[in-house]
This record gives structure tokens, C-alpha cells and sequence, in this order.
């Protein structure tokens, strides 16, 4: 049985990521005068949902998804974040450069309008301008302040220069806290820790029957009224808070 689900769910992952590829050709076909292109959010996080379904991933959502644009921040677990918080909100992502070359996440993330990062000199200021273009848009961006992934318990230190756009802009942050569990307990598959390559992440979702993963939207921050260390801590607090909700175990 566990055979037959891989090899059923592998044989739709492929359509889906062929669809996936299409999608990306169309969307990028569309760019506007300056030659920036702003993809529509919602036939992406469409493809995200669907990708989540195949994949057997239950999202539970505690909390209001907020209707503002905004700075979305969430701690970072797994390379599954992507699309669970794309098809939630829509927004494109802050990403490392070798995300782009990455098979199904890799064509998601420029479908997607993500901003990829390099590292170098005056990368950061590039990336904040990037950022605060994209939120003066009306657009929604979604960032891992911690700058690497965890095994989704405690939340790391969040960089506070990446809340920089926010506060030039003026724009709220969202915090949101990743969950994963399975048959109840913490997930130790999905976390995409040192030593877990795509791969093996990805055989063990599509042979498990269902994984679960839980997205907490709580309060959301009026960036005015903090500066970029207060802005990072008061999102880190927040989302360390929702992770330790008894409701979620």
C-alpha cells in the first residue's frame, strides 16, 4: 500500500510540476513596461494548495489570515514553508540564490516572484530596496528573519536589518508560527535540518498517509512604532508564543 501511495502521489507530483512549469512560462510572459515583471498572486498559491494535497499535507489554520499587504515573517522548518504560507497569503518570498535551481520548489519560487539573494557586498541594502518596491506594490513579501531552518521547537535569533522595508515603507509585519506534527507529536521528518537532503524529505511525505502542518496568525505589528531590533524581537516573541500553545500538542 505505502508503494503504491509514493508511486501514485511521485506520478502527480510530475503532472503537477509540469503544470507548474507552464504556469511559470505564462506568468512571465507578463512583465510590465520597465521590464519588472508582478506576477497575479492568486494562480500561484492555487498551484501551492494543490501541491500540498498531493503531497497528503493537512493545513490547520489557527487565527484570522490578515486581509492587509504586509511584511510576513515566519520561522523557518522546512522547504514545505514555501508553499504552505504561499497558499495562505500569496506572498512571494525572500529566498537564497540556490533555491532557484531546485526542482518543483526552484520553479515555484520564480513563478512566485520571489527575490533571490547573493552573498556580497551591499547585498542587503539591494534586497531592502527590493522588498520595500514590492510592499509599495501592494504586494505581499514573506521572509525567515532566522536566516536558517530549525526543527520547528524553539525559534532562532530573527536578523533585524531584514525588517528594514518594512519600516521604510511603513507597512505592517505578520508573524506567522510553523507547526508541523504527525499522528499528534512533532514532525522529525520534515524539519530540513543539516544531514536531510530535498529528496529524502520528499520520499518520506509521499509515503506517509497524511502530515499535518499548523499556521498561527496572531498579532500583527504596526512597524512605525518599533525600530528594526524591536521589530524583530516583538515578531520572534510572538511566533515562540504560538509554538508553545498547548493546543498544538
Amino acid at each position: 500500500m505505502m508503494l503504491f501511495r509514493v508511486i501514485w502521489r511521485f506520478i502527480l507530483l510530475l503532472l503537477h510540476t509540469l503544470g507548474g512549469i507552464w504556469l511559470s512560462l505564462r506568468i512571465h510572459k507578463r512583465k510590465a513596461p520597465d521590464g519588472v515583471s508582478y506576477p497575479d498572486p492568486q494562480p500561484v498559491a492555487n498551484w501551492s494548495a494543490r501541491l500540498l494535497k498531493i503531497l497528503g499535507v493537512e493545513v490547520v489554520v489557527h487565527g484570522k489570515i490578515p486581509g492587509e499587504t504586509g511584511l510576513v515573517v515566519a520561522n523557518h522548518v522546512s522547504w514545505l514553508d514555501i508553499p504552505v504560507i504561499n497558499s495562505l497569503t500569496g506572498a512571494a518570498f525572500l529566498s537564497k540564490n540556490s533555491i532557484r535551481y531546485w526542482p518543483v520548489i526552484g520553479w515555484f519560487a520564480i513563478a512566485s516572484g520571489t527575490l533571490f539573494i547573493r552573498r556580497g557586498n551591499h547585498e542587503a541594502k539591494r534586497i531592502s530596496a527590493a522588498i520595500a518596491t514590492r510592499l509599495n506594490e501592494d504586494r505581499r513579501m514573506a521572509i525567515f528573519p532566522e536566516g536558517t531552518t530549525s526543527d520547528g521547537r524553539k525559534v532562532r535569533r530573527f536578523f533585524p536589518r531584514l525588517f528594514s522595508a518594512a519600516i521604510d515603507t511603513g507597512k505592517p509585519v505578520i508573524p506567522v508560527a510553523l507547526c508541523y506534527r504527525v499522528s499528534g507529536q512533532p514532525d522529525t521528518l520534515v524539519p530540513y535540518t543539516p544531514g536531510r537532503s530535498f529528496f529524502y524529505i520528499l520520499v518520506g511525505i509521499l509515503a506517509r498517509r497524511k502530515s499535518e502542518v499548523h499556521v498561527c496568525f496572531s498579532s500583527i505589528l504596526t512597524s512605525t512604532e518599533y525600530d528594526r531590533k524591536g521589530l524583530a524581537e516583538a515578531s520572534r516573541n510572538i511566533i515562540q508564543a504560538a509554538l508553545e500553545d498547548p493546543s498544538l500538542t
